[in-house]
């Protein structure tokens, strides 16, 4: 993925370097030089290549990254060995500064063109999140902060990815070029002291011998437990890069081996290569063991005979196309994912064809060769030409250099970065100094006139805080005993009796607690919300989650012993999409199946049950819609018609049931839906914080509206 292994062997100028494979435990007086392995330069390009191809067009991890990962270590291995069994220090700041003033000059080139491309680009609900996605890529956190998140790799949505997210691998590496010069110089420390009559290679290989084993056994431990932190996982990637040291150290003595071995394994190995992102299970088992076979096939390649013939792997691996194609493949890997973000965003295909594919991957070869001529080779050129030898020496000044160039490469990186968070506070500032007739919500009346630098409410930017969740924990007699009920809230004045108002379901009645709290509040009343997200309440077909069949089961029971006043459940489902048998949303909607039956028993503990509508759904975020339309909030609405049946089918339950007046039904489409029309922004507020719930500043500015209605369909006051 990179080309900075390179202290010693000089990678990047094969006129000067040595063989991989010359011995490790030779004599510390020789200075024996040979050829270049140009074929691993190729065996980078193949890399490099099926991860882009399986990115592009496949959706799949093809292996690809697991052999740059090995690969990094096998050459600085290799080159740190050779010196410390010449007899020479093992580099530590030096080597650091050395490799990352490598790394960092086209890194920090593309997070630039990321964070320009994505503020301009991308709506603004994903900005924060790109913000830190920046600074942890910049910093080699990357693959931290994805675990944090619990990001699912294996998802693949890649129009709504990350354009930064590929920097985990990057982020991995750059932990590893800090840790590895440390083993190494350990190893060379006991080696000198206590094992100096054995080879610095069988010292070595037991300490990486050690972290291969460990770091194996982890990673199919955290493979099995929790894929998706192992991705990301420093400790579960340590065994590859531990691989790839071993195969450093053991080299010379592979290279003894029969030819006609290493010669089949070398193809066998290029094969598996080639073939195994697309018959690897990585959705059940990656990284874990099954990282082993790309690893390992690699480790067969590049123990394989080294002459460049057709009889061996290297004969292909040496074409001139493919080791140029080595020389660019770190900025080709940074470039990729970035691109194929930002062409299904503005296309918005949910994958590319193969024409617009080709397109990127050429586009990511044309802009590698730019960063790498312009950028990279520059500032290496920079670091050993000047020179002030007169009141700095040579060593010492390279170090300046070094030093320099990372410096300045994180410093400008960080400026479009700070720039962006700043431009986000500042939208903070403007939003908060607004007053409530820049955004009156529900209670705009039909002549208000929207002032045009007013900003839509809530900021796109701030979308976290607009879930629902009113009032504090539930406590004391009301605290569920029944450890399968997850959330409970309760607010209001409690005078020891049951409280007047149970908020019943899932996100689709959480979404109206605000209003339903203050109205309660305001009266003097007591309320619970208690919830599952995606559990309807009632509903049998959602019970093949264990976690809502479960909810329902403990709710109902705890619902029934308090014996509230009143239950307010969500009791018809809307969804998105037409069906299979092409029909519309609003010809899906239905009451919840299992309805009658469970709300039952609430009615015979003597409470009134007040059935809502459900709300619309879209196929789409209302405000990334309405960001990306930007004075045209029209273009986000959606039919009535369309999205809800044409026919009420609570009404039609109740009319079917006689319940009297101990089940009523609550409809507040025509609040968010006036004239047929579903409104994606009312009064400059967004009605939905995302495509199916609404949002708490929408909400909290219908209160009147909300107590209006729930007080006709009742008659509590």
């Amino acid at each position: 993925m990179n080309q900075v292994e390179n202290a010693e062997d000089n990678y990047l100028s094969p006129k000067k370097a040595q063989p991989v494979s010359h011995t490790l435990d030779q004599s510390r007086t020789s200075t024996q030089r040979a050829g270049f392995r140009v074929d691993l330069q190729g065996l980078r390009a193949l890399a490099v290549l099926l991860v882009m191809c399986y990115h592009i067009w496949f959706s799949r991890v093809s292996g690809g990254v697991d052999i740059f990962l090995m690969l990094s270590a096998f050459f600085l291995t290799s080159s740190t060995a050779r010196r410390i069994a010449r007899g020479q220090r093992p580099p530590l700041l030096d080597g650091w500064l050395h490799r990352f003033s490598r790394l960092i000059p086209q890194a920090a080139v593309v997070i630039i063109g990321v964070v320009i491309a994505a503020w301009i680009i991308l709506p603004s609900t994903r900005w924060l999140e790109l913000i830190d996605q920046s600074n942890a890529a910049l910093f080699y956190w990357q693959n931290w902060y994805l675990s944090d998140h619990q990001v699912d790799y294996y998802a693949f949505n890649t129009a709504a990815a990350s354009p930064l997210q590929h920097f985990w691998s990057l982020s991995v590496q750059g932990q590893i070029f800090i840790i590895w010069p440390l083993v190494l110089a350990g190893s060379a420390l006991l080696w000198k002291k206590l094992f100096s009559r054995h080879s610095f290679a069988a010292v070595a290989g037991g300490a990486f011998g050690a972290i291969f084993l460990g770091s194996l056994a982890y990673s199919i431990h955290i493979t099995a437990t929790n894929q998706q932190v192992a991705y990301f996982h420093t400790g579960a990637r340590l065994w590859e890069f531990a691989l790839g040291s071993l195969l450093a150290l053991a080299l010379p003595w592979l290279s003894s081996l029969p030819e006609k071995i290493r010669r089949i394994g070398g193809w066998a190995g290029l094969a598996t290569v080639i073939g195994s992102g697309a018959v690897l299970d990585v959705q059940g088992q990656f990284p874990g063991f099954m990282a082993l076979v790309p690893t390992v096939a690699a480790a067969l390649v590049i123990s394989a005979p080294a002459p460049r013939s057709w009889a061996n792997p290297s004969g292909l691996l040496s074409l001139p196309p493919l080791v140029k194609l080595g020389d660019l493949s770190y900025g080709m890997y940074l470039w990729h994912w970035p691109l194929l973000v930002f062409y299904l965003e503005v296309s918005g295909n949910e994958k590319a064809s193969f024409a617009a594919g080709s397109v990127l991957i050429l586009a990511s070869i044309l802009a590698s060769w730019a960063t790498t001529k312009f950028v990279e080779k520059p500032a290496i050129a920079w670091q050993a030409s000047a020179s002030f030898s007169r009141l700095i020496p040579q060593t010492g000044f390279k170090l300046i250099a070094q030093f320099a160039v990372v410096a300045v490469g994180l410093g400008v990186a960080s400026l479009p970065v700070m720039a962006w968070e700043n431009n986000v506070e500042h939208r903070r500032a403007m939003a908060a100094a607004q007053t409530a007739t820049d955004n009156p919500g529900a209670n705009a009346e039909d002549d208000w006139d929207p002032s045009p630098a007013a900003l839509t409410l809530p900021l796109a930017t701030e979308l976290d805080s607009e879930w629902q969740t009113p009032g504090d924990v539930c406590e004391g007699a009301n605290a569920p005993d029944d450890e399968r009920i997850h959330f409970c809230e309760q607010g209001g004045t409690f005078d020891g009796g049951a409280p007047d108002l149970v908020l019943l379901g899932d996100s689709h009645i959480q979404h109206w607690s605000a209003a339903a709290s203050a109205m309660i509040e305001e009266a003097g009343g007591s309320w619970i919300l208690v919830y599952e997200p995606g559990c309807r309440y009632g509903s049998d077909a959602d019970r093949v989650e264990e976690a809502c069949s479960g909810f329902q089961d403990a709710a109902q029971e705890y619902v029934a012993d308090l014996a509230p006043q009143m239950v307010l459940t969500t009791a018809s489902k809307t969804v998105a999409d037409p069906d299979d048998m092409l029909r519309s949303p609003g010809e899906q909607e239905i009451l919840v199946d299992n309805y009658a039956e469970m709300i039952q028993p609430l009615l015979d503990a003597g409470s009134r049950v007040i059935a809502m509508r459900d709300t619309p759904r879209y196929t789409y975020s209302i405000p990334e819609c309405v960001d990306s339309n930007k004075g045209l909030p029209a273009n986000c609405d959606g039919s009535a018609g369309y999205v809800l049946n044409s026919v009420n089918p609570v009404e039609q339950f109740l009319d079917s049931n006689d319940y009297g007046d101990q089940v009523v039904s609550l409809d507040m489409t025509g609040l968010l839906c006036p004239e047929g029309v579903c409104k994606a922004v009312i009064g400059n507020v967004l009605t939905y914080l995302d495509d199916s719930h609404l949002s708490k500043t929408f909400v909290l500015s219908a209160k009147r509206q909300f107590a209006s209605s729930f007080k006709e369909a009742t008659n509590w006051e």
